[in-house]
């Protein structure tokens, strides 16, 4: 009878802890149809592919709602970009006063390339040009869109009160909105659909370049903390780069709860720096990510199993 009662609970307990162990991993994204869901079924294709992972999207109305999940872990992984991850945890921002504080950082993932674009027969030359001219704005579903325009015209010493504004809900509306001649100016990220429609929709682009100099930097960093500057060079596919510019850059992120078990966060971590090209097929702009940079600086603390897969493969911190 006691071997009986023995096996029995033996069985038992692996019984109850198949299902712990076969839990997918909780993706949290924005709805389908947005960046972060793309991101998100992109990463759960891999997982499953490379490593045998099963791996869930779980959309929310927007970031707003998923971070919160996430950091009271809930959700196992987010993603967002690196201002919204620094507003969360900070409780700053569009979280002000509502402080993420187990929020940790997995990893940075890629960059998104955005710029303000005119007509290509447009007199605006500079940023300083559009002063006086008409802008989207508002991006009332999007804010963190607005912040981009406030710190794309700051380079030159703008703000959005030296422009007149047409104020729109995202960034299709407004893309909508200079095709039909109601803007000057509105902004996207470079190589979009949205912006290959708008250059053969008014018979031509062109993304105007930013002066990257310290006092400009200084004022857009202050609107965008943890963005940066860099150069584009005309490509096949970056309709209205005409030339060389300046423009601005800021970085996806992969985060993750204090709470989440660090050896799940290192194995999960392990398992797409190692599949870049996969991800690269999953999603096109993965193939922007630097494995040199996943371990970089943006105010936000690191999971412990990231730093341990980072001290394993040997990447250091970036600045």
């Amino acid at each position: 009878m006691n071997k009986l009662l023995v096996g029995a609970a033996f069985f038992l307990s692996v019984a109850t802890a198949i299902p712990a162990a076969a839990q997918p991993v909780g993706l949290g994204t924005s709805p389908q149809g947005t960046l972060t869901y793309a991101v998100g079924a992109a990463v759960a294709k891999v997982l499953g592919e490379k490593a045998n992972l099963q791996s869930r999207v779980q959309p929310s109305a927007g970031t707003g709602a998923m971070i919160p999940l996430v950091n009271s872990n809930e959700i196992d992984m987010g993603f967002a970009n690196t201002l919204e991850l620094y507003d969360a945890f900070h409780g700053v921002g569009t979280f002000d006063n509502r402080p993420n504080p187990k929020l940790r950082t997995v990893a940075v993932i890629f960059p998104i390339r955005v710029g303000l674009f005119v007509r290509n027969d447009s007199p605006i030359k500079t940023v300083a040009d559009m002063k006086g001219k008409t802008v989207a704005y508002g991006f009332t579903s999007q804010e963190i869109i607005k912040k981009t325009v406030d710190a794309m015209l700051a380079t030159s010493g703008l703000s959005v009160k030296d422009l007149k504004t047409v104020l729109v809900p995202n960034l299709v509306r407004g893309v909508d909105e200079f095709n039909a001649g109601r803007v000057d100016i509105t902004t996207f990220a470079l190589g979009s659909a949205k912006v290959a429609e708008a250059d053969a929709s008014v018979g031509g682009i062109r993304f105007v370049n930013m002066e990257n100099t310290p006092a400009g930097l200084a004022a857009f960093k202050k609107e965008f903390p943890t963005a940066y500057l860099d150069k584009v060079s005309p490509a096949p596919n970056l309709p209205g780069v005409k030339e060389p510019i300046t423009t601005m850059f800021y970085d996806y992120t992969i985060f993750a709860s204090a709470d989440m078990p660090a050896d799940k966060v290192k194995n999960i971590l392990k398992v797409l720096a190692e599949n870049k090209d996969a991800l690269g097929q999953a999603h096109p702009l993965f193939r922007g990510m630097v494995i040199d940079r996943l371990y970089n600086d943006i105010k936000v603390p690191y999971h412990d199993g990231a730093i341990a897969y980072f001290k394993e493969a040997g990447i250091k911190e970036s600045k």
